[in-house]
């Protein structure tokens, strides 16, 4: 839905006014400069110059040349007008300027207009009407000059719209780079471009990216290292403890050895460097169906049906990882697939202790759910994090109305 503070919080459209309402607030001046200065002057002369040569003619009223005189004028002399089809002056300046002149003609003279003469004439006797042609005051320049005006305020708008759009490119394609980066997509060096401010931004988030990214891959090498230096000894452990006689010390010992291998197992799952997985074309509700079928806890409550385009392996490790929480610690699962116009919502929920953890301390990586239950390596949510963000998608947290927690996991769809 369209909403004007986007709109009008872009950067761009926010430039476009600082040289626009200037370039507006010139031309508006401009134009009240010319209306009082020259034109109501302009108007002003043109009006005490007809109130003069009426006043002439109406001196020499009785004169025989009267007529010459007239027509020498460029006034009409009537005796007769149909008064009832003239309306008032429109333009104001003209009414006001002439209304003042009036008064200096003896008699009680009004001014009015049709569409080819201004007319005057004596309210008081009528004897004659005096017709200006309506080209001795009015001129086709002031349209023009209006014209002139507005043109040239759209052009340089324009002209500076797409001046600043040309500017503002390079950090929209910044925006869009740092906000893959955030989700930890994987992505080329930008290159600068642009004024020198904008090039110097890219330079210094190029070179943020690469030491980010330098750091997380040692961090990754040493955690990848260390997990697979003690799987050996793990494994020789476990290899000795079936010559073990003690049954009880050989079952704990090998329990033990069992959760190593798991954590060992999350370690590596949580460095691993995802990859861009291609799409692949499935139907979701035989996706839900599939991924469900070994839960036995599981109530399916509702299952949408529509064919989208999603990566696969990425979903399904995130799904089954919240399902398989839900399924240590509770008794019954409540899952719901609903595909919407341009979103997939997931909803998991389960009857379980729940948490008191807010949502980032949950997807924070080695944090437990709760005292009670203090098991795993706690990286489990902190993968479905990652998972989630590398498809576009977001993941929340909210206290299930079964009493335990609800997961609302929502996709954009792809087609």
């Amino acid at each position: 839905m369209f909403k004007w503070t986007n709109f009008s919080g872009s950067l761009l459209i926010r430039s476009v006014y600082l040289i626009t309402i200037p370039i507006v607030l010139v031309q508006i001046i401009g134009i009240v400069i010319f209306f009082e200065l020259h034109w109501d002057l302009v108007l002003k002369r043109s009006a005490q110059s007809i109130t003069n040569e009426i006043k002439i003619l109406e001196m020499n009223s009785q004169s025989e040349s009267i007529n010459n005189y007239a027509n020498t004028l460029e006034i009409i002399r009537v005796e007769e007008f149909e008064i009832k089809k003239t309306k008032k002056i429109k333009n104001w300046i003209f009414k006001k300027r002439i209304t003042q002149s009036l008064g200096s003609i003896p008699g009680n003279f009004i001014a009015k207009q049709d569409d080819n003469y201004f007319i005057f004439y004596d309210k008081t006797s009528t004897r004659y009407f005096y017709l200006i042609p309506k080209k001795r005051v009015e001129t086709k320049t002031v349209s023009g000059f209006f014209l002139w005006t507005i043109a040239i305020s759209i052009i340089l708008s324009l002209i500076s719209y797409f001046f600043i759009k040309k500017q503002i490119q390079p950090l929209k394609r910044l925006g869009i780079i740092t906000r893959s980066f955030g989700r930890g997509v994987e992505i080329p060096n930008l290159k600068p471009t642009g004024s020198s401010e904008v090039r110097g931004l890219i330079s210094d988030f190029n070179n943020m990216q690469n030491n980010i990214n330098s750091t997380i891959d040692n961090q990754r090498n040493m955690l990848a290292g260390i997990s697979h230096d003690l799987k050996t000894p793990l494994t020789r452990i476990n290899l000795m403890i079936e010559e073990m006689d003690n049954v009880d010390l050989q079952t704990s010992i090998s329990k033990n050895i069992s959760e190593m291998n798991l954590m060992l197992n999350h370690y590596l799952d949580f460095i691993k460097n995802e990859k861009n997985e291609n799409f692949d074309e499935i139907e979701t509700q035989n996706f839900i169906k599939d991924l469900t079928i070994d839960y036995s806890k599981l109530n399916l409550i509702r299952n949408d049906s529509k064919i989208i385009l999603i990566r696969r392996n990425q979903i399904s490790r995130a799904l089954v990882n919240i399902l398989d929480n839900a399924n240590k610690f509770a008794d019954k699962i409540y899952m719901s697939s609903n595909v919407l116009e341009t979103k997939w919502v997931i909803t998991i929920e389960d009857d379980g202790p729940g948490t008191s953890l807010s949502q980032e301390e949950l997807v924070k990586p080695f944090t437990k759910g709760s005292e009670q239950l203090n098991q795993g390596t706690g990286l489990g949510l902190s993968i479905v994090q990652k998972l989630i963000k590398l498809n576009n998608g977001e993941l929340r947290f909210e206290d299930s109305s079964y009493g335990g927690l609800k997961v609302l996991i929502s996709l954009e769809i792809n087609y």
